[in-house]
This record gives C-alpha cells, structure tokens and sequence, in this order.
C-alpha cells in the first residue's frame, strides 16, 4: 500500500472498473463494490464512507465467531469412605476468570459409602449439580463411569477443580466466548430492535468486528480536536473476503 494513500472509502461509486476491484488514485484507495457485496456492512450509513488515514490510530480487528462450550470430564477411583469434592468456578456472567472479587464458586462434596463405584460416584454429582440453582441453568452433566460437565450455550467458560481420587481433564480448546453473532449484538444493545436503516444484523449470521480511533478536524466552538470510535462489522461471508482482507492491512499500517 502507497504512502500517498491518503483515504479509504467503500462503496465509491465508479471508481473501479467492476464490483471488488480496487482502484488508487489522487490519495484515495477505492474499493467498489456492488450492492450484493456491501450489505454484509453494519450499521448501513458506513456503506459508504472515507477513511482519512492521517487521523486514524489505534485499532483492533476480531474475526467473527461462534462460541465453543467447555467440556471438562472428571473421572473418579472408587475407594470406600473417601470425601470426594468437585469445586466449579466462574465469574458472575459469563466469563471465567481466577482471583477475581465477583467469581462465583460453588464445592459439591460426597463421601463414598461401601461398595461405591466410579458409577454411583458421578451419580451423586451429577445429580447435585444438575438441581442445583445457579450451575443447573450453566453446566449439563451426564456420564456413566466418568462426570462429563458440559457447558450451556451462554455461559461457554467455567473451571472444575478436584480433590484426591477424582482427575480433571479440559477439552483443548473448549470455552471461548462468541465473537460478532448477530444475535449477541442484538442482545447488546448495539443495534435498535427495528430496523430503522442503521444496518440491523441478522439473528443467525455472524460478524467480523474492526474498531479504530479517529481523530477528526477540530471545530472551532471546541478549540481543539475530537477523537471519535468507529467500529466496523462485516459480515464474514465470502463475497466480503476481499474488503475485510483490505480493511486490516489499512488499519494496521496506522497502529
């Protein structure tokens, strides 16, 4: 990318010689794009817009994703008159986090009597954190010889710690939070709930999410310079590979 690019704008029209071309020309990067290809862009009225890039700094790019749900299996040794414990962690929310002031942690305890087996032990942890209030709606447990916790949708990230004759094992992987759902953002609050042309994502689809601060012309009533946060999402289909490609070349070149 030219350093006498001065501007970034989506949606000029004209300015390439077909939808996803790109055209650099009098200190402006233009990427034309048909309309089937810009939809992908909320809200709407960033469809078509300049980026100065003297006044863009700082910024960050997170590609789109679903949520992965933790899955952490505990299986226990069987020995006659043990106390068992399972300790389950998470921050209020959704979140795990150690050492926080606002973790919730919650110790399930059983003492084996004879004749126990791994069996009967999962049963009576599946069962207690199953009715239990707060982890029965976050965590579903089930297994035979093992305790299989897993997390609900919503709450993808908790922490299981064991005591003696019970071993823990994650799921690589496994608990990461969503990224640009659609549905989310519109839980958020970032969207209206009707569409009133700022670019109401779609429930099911996903979005890659691209923010930047912007400095912009100072006005004289203020007396010095406004900076401003611009957040970008783009749907992550294909038709939108090319701009998102375009879009974090150009903003990491400023940060």
């Amino acid at each position: 990318m030219s350093i006498a690019v001065k501007q970034f704008v989506i949606g000029a029209a004209g300015s390439a010689t077909a939808a996803g071309d790109v055209a650099a020309s009098a200190g402006v990067l233009r990427f034309d794009l048909a309309d089937s290809n810009i939809t992908g862009i909320v809200p709407a009225n960033l469809r078509s817009f300049p980026i100065v890039l003297a006044g863009v700094s700082g910024g960050m790019y997170q590609a789109g994703a679903a949520e992965v749900l933790r899955v952490i299996t505990i299986t226990p040794t069987a020995v006659a008159g043990a106390d068992y414990r399972i300790t389950l962690s998470a921050e209020k929310g959704q979140v795990f986090n150690n050492n926080l002031p606002n973790e919730v942690q919650t110790v399930f305890t059983h003492t084996a009597p004879s004749g126990a087996t791994a069996t009967t032990i999962g049963d009576a942890f599946r069962t207690a954190i199953n009715n239990h209030p707060y982890w029965g709606p976050r965590v579903t447990v089930t297994g035979t010889t093992t305790i299989i916790i897993t997390a609900d949708a919503g709450f993808p990230v908790f922490s299981a710690g064991v005591g003696p004759n019970l071993a823990a094992v994650v799921t690589p992987g496994s608990g990461v939070p969503s990224v640009g759902i659609g549905a989310t953002l519109l839980a958020s609050g970032t969207f209206p709930t009707v569409d009133d042309g700022n670019g109401l994502p779609v429930t099911g689809q996903t979005y890659n999410v691209i923010s930047y601060d912007y400095e912009v012309e100072s006005k004289a009533a203020m007396g010095g310079a406004i900076r401003e946060k611009h957040i970008i999402y783009v749907n992550n289909a294909a038709n939108n590979a090319t701009l998102l490609s375009l879009l974090q070349g150009l903003l990491s070149t400023r940060f």
